[in-house]
């Protein structure tokens, strides 16, 4: 059976490597949080419909790979999203945080 909505948005995932990208998407998509994960190659996507408003809106979720040599392949993902997602580890951000 086809899935009926009223809206579809995609929304990127984006952040440097090993900072929990895959694992927010798992967690928004399965209901279920993962504490670790692979490496994501490229991209991966999942989607979940919810209800806003009384509207149907159907969502999907792209994780783009974090890793610098994958930056000109997930670039290309970016066209048509309506917002963006970023993920980074503050400990690595700010020098001495944890110091």
């Amino acid at each position: 059976m086809a899935e009926t909505y009223d809206f579809l948005f995609k929304f990127l995932v984006i952040g440097s490597a090993g900072t929990g990208k895959s694992c927010l998407l798992h967690q928004f998509i399965e209901n279920k949080f993962k504490q670790d994960s692979n490496h994501t190659i490229g991209v991966e996507f999942g989607s979940r419909v919810v209800n806003v408003g009384g509207k149907t809106v159907k969502l999907q979720i792209w994780d783009t790979a974090g890793q610098e040599r994958f930056r000109s392949v997930t670039r290309s993902y970016y066209r048509g999203a309506a917002g963006a997602l970023l993920v980074y580890d503050i400990t690595r951000w700010v020098p001495g945080v944890d110091g």
